[in-house]
């Protein structure tokens, strides 16, 4: 297994590599060096390859506000967005070209995760999107690719132009940039229809199963008077690992959100990075903050209401628990991720750039009071529930590997 830049990129791989470990398969999940310990603390053997790059330093600048209409989509919470993939109208995402974040970060851990590959010859590379590494090395090394989607197919998005892209990184271990497919001999999807954008390649369903990093579950949490805030709905506010990690949480007006769904007569509990908790200010008294690191898939079984930024791990795991959702989106994935929630009915979103304390309060007491977003969340948490789980896939991961042994040729080296 490879992953690349941010831990929120490793996380969805865990259950299948807890699964392929407890099949007796050996696993070795390579990435750059800042990585290890959320590798190493998820039971998974950890490999160092290339360096380590800033994250927020290689972003800057590349990752922003993307209107939601530009995307096709809509602010109106009871209406329905194209079920197709948002077009942005813009081509790649600056990310994506030449000189972008992703290049570079599959530029810094290339050559080790090949030169690793040739000595531990994997039978299978299994990598996340947007992690060109993975696919290049898996074609380097003559075996099959797994693409592991975190949730919706954000990619699909992308206009990628793979001679300027992909073939100097390639052209490196003499492949032709026309053999590696980004989407491997393989797709594994996690995300249920509708929410899910027609993927178009071979692809195999799986169920989501959050994993959310090292957690302790509180007194606060477990306690039989906790369960629905003593009596009041549960509100979770969270904002993810990546934003805090990419320092974009000036997008984020946190005491303004918690500000305004504390007026509602719910308990808020408030679960963000530790770097983002003086921002917060003194909290009204109906506001919780988790002080040491939460895991989500244990908190949000007891709220009833998520509000977040949209991310792909936090998305799915509020699906994943039956938890209507309402997304604050300040990046383009994170839009695109809106616009696919609000097309199962399981939750809403807001997008315009300027969005106001009242507007956060009302939808967020729409959620709790009308019917049909609970009834939605739960329809899509049965959808989920009913996916092949990680164990179920890997005998067929087992037969691709066999199938391809035959052809196995890892390619050397150009002089």
């Amino acid at each position: 297994m490879t992953t690349w830049g941010w831990r929120s990129h490793f996380f969805p791989l865990v259950p299948l590599g807890w699964a392929l470990q407890a099949a007796g398969h050996e696993v070795r999940v390579a990435s750059r060096p800042g990585l290890v310990d959320a590798i190493t603390t998820a039971g998974l053997t950890a490999v160092p390859v290339g360096v380590d790059l800033d994250f927020a330093a290689v972003f800057s600048g590349q990752i922003g506000r993307v209107a939601a209409r530009s995307a096709g989509q809509t602010t109106d919470p009871r209406r329905r967005p194209d079920p197709g993939p948002a077009a942005t109208g813009a081509g790649m995402k600056p990310e994506i070209t030449p000189d972008g974040g992703v290049v570079r970060y599959a530029d810094a851990m290339l050559d080790d995760l090949v030169a690793f590959g040739r000595v531990f010859q994997p039978d299978l590379v299994v990598y996340e999107p947007f992690n060109l590494a993975g696919a290049i090395a898996a074609t380097a090394l003559g075996v099959p690719g797994v693409r592991h989607l975190w949730g919706p197919d954000s990619g699909s998005e992308l206009d990628l132009d793979p001679e300027t892209v992909i073939g100097p990184l390639a052209g490196r271990f003499g492949v032709d940039v026309d053999r590696v497919n980004l989407d491997g001999a393989l797709t594994i999807d996690p995300c249920p229809a509708p929410m899910q954008v027609p993927l178009g390649v071979s692809s195999r369903p799986s169920r989501f199963v959050p994993y959310n990093g090292v957690s302790t579950v509180p007194d606060w949490l477990w306690a039989n008077d906790a369960v629905g805030g003593r009596g009041r709905d549960r509100v979770c506010v969270t904002w993810g690992t990546m934003m805090a990690g990419a320092e974009l949480t000036g997008f984020f007006g946190a005491p303004q959100v918690v500000e305004a769904i504390a007026a509602l007569d719910v308990e808020v509990v408030v679960a963000l990075d530790a770097s983002q908790h003086g921002r917060l200010g003194e909290l009204p008294p109906n506001v919780r903050l988790a002080a040491a690191p939460l895991a989500l898939h244990l908190l949000l079984p007891t709220c009833r209401a998520l509000v977040h930024q949209g991310g792909a791990g936090t998305t799915m795991t509020a699906a994943a628990a039956g938890v209507p959702q309402l997304v604050l989106p300040q990046v383009s994935d994170q839009h695109f991720n809106a616009g696919r929630l609000a097309v199962t009915g399981a939750g809403s979103y807001l997008a315009d750039g300027s969005v106001s304390g009242p507007e956060i309060r009302d939808r967020v007491a729409d959620l709790l009071r009308a019917d049909h977003w609970a009834e939605a969340a739960g329809r899509l948490r049965g959808r989920i529930e009913s996916r092949p789980t990680p164990a179920d896939l890997v005998p067929v991961l087992q037969r691709l590997a066999a199938d391809a042994q035959p052809s196995k040729q890892v390619v050397s080296a150009p002089p």
